[in-house]
């Protein structure tokens, strides 16, 4: 099984590379298709683009974590991103925020250990008119009061785990 995953690997990170061999900053638009297909960049899809670009891996690794786009871990099931801009934050996202870590037991940036979230702050999401307003697997919340995070969050869950 091992070497099969490796000729996929091998053969997908080889289209890519193809792709954008003769394009400027072809490292980043690489690394963006590869963060599309798997949704990260698994450590040995960077490893093989390491040897097919002929470029050390330390610099791959460099590029992947200056970028915020780019992620290291799986992602979750459920993306819960939380608006923190200004009308958001007035109207009480801190709050939001709050409820969502303790809730979810993760910060910022973090994946539950499940998989089944992913939670994310941004500074505007468009919605001030909804403050305080939250997005999960692209459905906008809007006007979000504390006590509805547990209701939303839970109507995500897996059924026998709501429960």
């Amino acid at each position: 099984m091992q070497g099969k995953l490796d000729s996929t690997i091998r053969r997908d990170v080889q289209n890519h590379v193809a792709r954008w061999r003769s394009e400027e900053g072809n490292l980043i638009m690489i690394l963006h298709a590869i963060q599309n297909q798997h949704g990260y960049i698994p450590r040995e899809v960077a490893m093989e683009l390491s040897r097919e670009l002929g470029v050390k891996l330390a610099r791959i690794y460099e590029v992947i974590t200056f970028y915020h786009y780019f992620k290291l871990q799986p992602p979750g099931l459920h993306h819960v991103t939380v608006c923190n801009g200004t009308a958001c934050y007035l109207k009480g996202a801190g709050e939001i925020i709050g409820e969502i870590r303790t809730r979810l037991g993760i910060g910022e940036g973090q994946t539950t250990s499940d998989r089944q979230f992913h939670f994310d702050v941004v500074r505007c999401i468009g919605c001030c008119g909804m403050a305080p307003a939250l997005v999960v697997d692209g459905k906008t919340h809007g006007r979000v009061k504390t006590a509805e995070v547990a209701g939303i969050l839970d109507s995500m869950r897996p059924k026998e785990a709501a429960a």
